[in-house]
C-alpha cells in the first residue's frame, strides 16, 4: 500500500455495527475517507452487498444498507453483473434431500429446522436452499449441514432475533452475524457435525437455574420438631422445606411425606436432624437448566435447592421442571389447537396498540428502573385482564421482586412525586405531578390463620404472588424489564380462560379462606359477559353451606356489595347472590323477587338518562340500588343494615332519607297536581340519588317528569331580584326578605312573572299586604 494512502496504518482495526450486510461498513468507511469508487469497483461492493441482505430482502436489513447500495448505485455499479453473478437455480434434489433428513427443535418458542444432507450432485447454491427451506416451512431459523467431499459446510439463515447462527457459526470456526451465517468442519463426519450444531442450538439458549428457580425460599431450621415442620408446610402449601442451620446455612430437605409418616408413627416431638435428607443434588444460579433437569429425573428427585455460599438462594421443584420443558411443546401445540394458550407470551405489540402513548412510556420507565435497581418489575392483574380484553384499563398495579417501598421512594423522587408507604404489607402508592396513581407492591404470599381472617403477608417471588390471587384471568402479569418488556406471565391458563368466558377459581379453599372472592366472581363474571366455572361454582356453593360468611367482617362485605352494585348492569349479580343464598348474609329478610328486578331495570334507564343530561354529575349509583334493595325492609331494620355494614354516614342518610319519601310520591299523584312551585319545594333539600331513586320507583310517568324538570331546569331558576335590590329599595335585612324572595321565586317558577317589572309590582303587592 502507498506510504501517503489515507488507509496506510489501518490495516488492521475492528468495528461492529448494526447492520444487515459487513459490505455496508466498508462502503460506509470509504466513502467517509472521500475515497472515489470506479464503477468495477462499485459492482463488486454491490455484489457483497445484495449477497449478505438477499437483495435487501432479509429481515436483518436496515436503512444504512439502503444508504450504502444507493451510493454505489451512484458510484456507477452495474446491476446487470449483480444479478448474473448472484443468480442461481433452485437444486430440487438437494431441497428435497435436506427436508428428508430434517428435524424441528424449539428454542424460546421459536421454530427451527435442522437439516442435514449428503447429496454430492448439488448444482444450485446451497444458500439458496437453506433460505428457501425457511420460507416453504415458515421456520424462524434453519441450520443445514451439507457433506461436501472430505468436508462439512454449515449455512444458517434466521428470521428471529433470539436465534443467532452466528454465535453458532464462531463456535464452529466460521462467522458471520444473527441472521446469516456460515462455516466449514473437516475431519468429522456429517453426523458428528449435525449433533455437534444441534448441542450448540440448544446450549446457546438453554436457561440458567437463575432464570428457572423460584425464590425466595421458605426454609426451615434443623432443630425444628416434626409438627412445628408439619404446619409450615400446611401454612405455605408446599411439600418440600430446605433445612439450615442456626447460620442459615444448607443442611438438607425434608419432604411431606416423610413428616406424615412420622406423625402417623407418633414422632411430632423429634427434630428434624434424623429425618431430613442429605444426599440430594443442588446447583447453583448458574448451574444449565438442562443438568438439573437430568439430575432431578435420574434421581426421581422433586426439589433441587439452588444454593450460593452454602445459602439456600432458590428451588426448583417438579412444577418449575415441567413449566421450564414443556413450554416449547406448548407452543407447538398453539399452531395445531386453537383452545391451547402459551404461558409465555410476548404483548409489546398488543401495548403500544391499546394503551396511550405516555402510559407505555410509564411502563417502560418502570421497567428501565427495575434494571438499574437489579429488581425485576411486573404489571398485573386486573391490567393485564383488561389489555387481553381490549376493555379500558383501570388500576395500574406493579409488582416489584425486590423491596417496591425503596423502589416508590426512588422513582418518586425523580419527579417530584409524592408517595406514601404501608411498611406492613410492602406496598406503595406514587401520585405523579399529572396526577397518574400508580400502586406498587413487593412480590408477596398471603396465608389465612383461619377462614375469613385478613391475610398475612409475606416477601415472595412473582410465581407466589400470582398463586395468591383470586382467579385465574387476574393471575397474570406482564414483565416490565428491558429485554422481556411485554412478556406475559400465565401460570394458571387465564389466556385460555379468557378465551372460554370462564371465571375459575386457583385454590379449592379460595372462597373458604376469603367469602368476598363470592362478591367478585359474580362482579367480574356480570362485567365481561363470563360463565362461573362449574366446579368454581360447587365450590361458592360449598362455602355458603359451611356459613363461613357469617364470620366475615360486615364491613368487608360493604366493600364488595358497593362495588358490584357500581357495575353497570348490577340486578343480575344480586340475583346471582340470592341463587346462592347469599343475600341472607346482608339481612335474612333480604329477597330478590320480579318487583325488585323491575325497580332495578328502572333505576338503569333513569341512570343512563341522569348520565347523557349531566356529563359532570356526581351521582352514586349505588346508593340508588342499595336504596332499591333494601326498600321492603322496615325503617328500624335499614338503620341496622346502615349500621352493620358500616355503611357511609353521608351515603346512610341518603339512604334513610330516601325511605322517607311516601309522602313526596302521593302528593306528586294526588289531584290536583301541585303546582311547578309546590313541586319544588316537596324535592328542594333531597340528594340526587333519592331524586333518581323517587322517578325509578314511581310508575307514574308523569312523577318522572316533575322530577326530572327540577333536576334539569327548576332547581337552577332563581328570580331576578336580589337581596342587594331589596336593600336599595329600603327593605330592611329579616324575616321578610326570605318571605319576599321565596315568593318571588314560586311566581316566576309558576309563570306568574316574566320580566323585572313583574318582579317589582309582586314586591309592591306583597309590602302593601303586609
Amino acid at each position: 500500500m502507498d506510504p501517503q494512502s489515507p488507509l496506510a496504518g489501518q490495516l488492521v482495526f475492528r468495528i461492529i455495527e448494526p447492520v444487515g450486510a459487513s459490505t455496508t461498513v466498508l462502503i460506509e468507511q470509504l466513502k467517509k475517507l472521500n475515497i472515489a469508487l470506479t464503477p468495477f469497483e462499485a459492482t463488486v461492493l454491490a455484489i457483497g452487498l445484495y449477497e449478505e441482505t438477499g437483495f435487501l430482502a432479509y429481515m436483518s436489513t436496515t436503512p444504512r444498507d439502503l444508504d450504502a447500495a444507493a451510493h454505489v448505485l451512484r458510484a456507477g455499479a452495474d446491476l446487470n453483473m449483480v444479478r448474473d453473478t448472484l443468480s442461481s437455480h433452485l437444486d430440487l434434489a438437494l431441497l428435497h434431500d435436506l427436508l428428508e433428513s430434517s428435524e424441528t427443535y424449539y428454542v424460546e418458542g421459536h421454530k427451527v429446522l435442522l437439516a442435514s444432507s449428503t447429496y454430492d450432485q448439488c448444482r444450485g447454491d446451497l444458500a439458496e436452499a437453506v433460505h428457501k427451506l425457511a420460507e416453504l416451512e415458515g421456520y424462524d431459523a434453519v441450520l443445514a449441514a451439507i457433506c461436501m467431499e472430505e468436508k462439512v459446510e454449515i449455512i444458517g439463515r434466521s428470521r428471529c432475533a433470539p436465534i443467532h447462527v452466528g454465535r453458532i457459526a464462531e463456535a464452529l470456526g466460521g462467522g458471520g452475524h444473527a441472521s446469516a451465517a456460515s462455516a466449514v468442519v473437516k475431519g468429522q463426519t456429517l453426523f458428528e457435525v449435525k449433533e455437534h450444531v444441534a448441542r450448540l442450538l440448544m446450549d446457546c439458549h438453554a436457561p440458567l437455574a437463575r432464570d428457572v428457580m423460584t425464590t425466595p425460599v421458605k426454609v426451615i431450621t434443623a432443630g425444628a420438631t416434626v409438627k412445628e415442620t408439619e404446619h409450615v408446610l400446611t401454612k405455605y402449601g408446599v411439600n418440600v422445606l430446605p433445612v439450615v442451620d442456626a447460620h442459615i446455612r444448607y443442611q438438607g430437605i425434608v419432604t411431606r411425606e416423610a413428616i406424615q409418616k412420622s406423625l402417623f408413627h407418633q414422632l411430632g416431638a423429634a427434630e428434624l436432624h434424623a429425618l431430613m435428607q442429605t444426599d440430594v443434588y443442588t446447583a447453583t444460579p448458574e448451574t444449565s437448566f438442562h443438568d438439573i433437569k437430568d439430575h432431578m429425573l435420574e434421581r426421581n428427585q422433586r426439589c433441587v435447592p439452588i444454593l450460593q455460599n452454602s445459602h439456600v438462594v432458590g428451588v426448583i421443584t417438579r412444577t418449575d421442571l415441567l413449566r421450564a420443558v414443556h413450554r416449547d411443546i406448548l407452543r407447538e401445540v398453539l399452531g395445531k389447537r386453537r383452545d391451547t394458550f402459551p404461558r409465555t407470551r410476548h404483548l409489546q405489540a398488543l401495548l403500544k396498540q391499546r394503551l396511550p402513548a405516555s402510559l407505555l412510556a410509564v411502563l417502560e420507565e418502570a421497567g428501565s428502573l427495575a434494571t438499574r435497581q437489579h429488581v425485576s418489575a411486573f404489571v398485573v392483574g386486573g391490567f393485564v385482564r383488561d389489555v387481553l380484553l381490549g376493555q379500558p384499563t383501570r388500576d395500574l398495579d406493579v409488582v416489584i421482586e425486590g423491596d417496591a417501598m425503596i423502589f416508590a421512594r426512588v422513582w418518586a423522587c425523580q419527579h417530584g412525586a409524592r408517595v406514601t408507604v404501608h411498611e406492613k404489607f410492602g406496598t406503595a402508592k406514587i401520585i405523579f405531578p399529572n396526577g397518574l396513581k400508580l400502586d406498587l407492591a413487593t412480590a408477596r404470599l398471603e396465608y389465612y390463620e383461619y377462614p375469613t381472617a385478613l391475610p398475612t403477608v409475606e416477601r415472595s417471588s412473582i410465581k407466589q404472588d400470582l398463586s395468591r390471587r383470586d382467579f385465574t384471568i387476574n393471575a397474570l402479569a406482564i414483565q416490565l424489564n428491558p429485554g422481556r418488556f411485554g412478556e406475559l406471565i400465565d401460570l394458571y391458563g387465564g389466556q385460555r380462560d379468557i378465551k372460554e368466558k370462564k371465571i375459575r377459581v386457583l385454590h379449592s379453599l379460595s372462597f373458604i379462606e376469603d367469602p368476598t372472592r363470592v362478591f367478585r366472581a359474580i362482579r367480574f363474571a356480570e362485567r365481561f359477559g363470563f360463565e362461573l366455572g362449574k366446579e368454581t361454582l360447587s365450590l361458592i356453593k360449598a362455602a355458603v353451606a359451611m356459613d363461613v360468611f357469617q364470620r366475615l367482617s360486615k364491613s368487608r362485605v360493604s366493600e364488595e356489595l358497593i362495588l358490584l352494585l357500581s357495575e353497570e348492569e348490577p340486578s343480575h349479580g344480586i340475583a346471582w347472590l340470592a341463587e346462592l343464598n347469599v343475600l341472607r348474609f346482608i339481612h335474612p329478610a333480604l329477597k330478590w323477587s320480579t318487583k325488585l328486578e323491575s325497580l332495578f331495570h328502572s333505576i338503569k334507564e333513569v341512570l343512563d338518562w341522569y348520565k347523557l343530561s349531566y356529563f359532570d354529575g356526581s351521582v352514586k349509583p349505588w346508593v340508588v340500588y342499595f336504596t332499591a334493595l333494601i326498600d321492603s325492609l322496615l325503617k328500624g331494620t335499614v338503620e341496622e343494615v346502615l349500621k352493620t355494614l358500616a355503611i357511609p354516614a353521608g351515603d346512610g342518610k341518603t339512604i334513610q332519607k330516601s325511605q322517607t319519601t311516601v309522602h313526596v310520591l302521593r302528593r306528586l299523584t294526588q289531584c290536583p297536581l301541585p303546582r311547578p312551585s309546590e313541586t319544588y319545594h316537596l324535592l328542594e333539600g333531597y340528594a340526587d340519588e333519592t331524586l333518581l331513586f323517587l322517578m325509578a320507583k314511581s310508575p307514574d310517568e308523569s312523577v318522572k317528569r316533575r322530577v326530572s324538570m327540577y333536576l334539569t331546569t327548576d332547581r337552577y331558576i332563581k328570580p331576578l331580584t336580589t337581596g342587594d335590590d331589596l336593600k336599595a329599595m329600603g327593605f330592611l335585612p329579616g324575616p321578610g326578605f326570605k318571605r319576599i324572595l321565596t315568593a318571588l321565586l314560586d311566581a316566576r317558577l309558576d309563570g306568574d312573572v316574566q320580566t323585572e317589572t313583574d318582579e317589582r309590582t309582586l314586591i309592591k303587592r306583597l309590602q302593601n299586604q303586609s
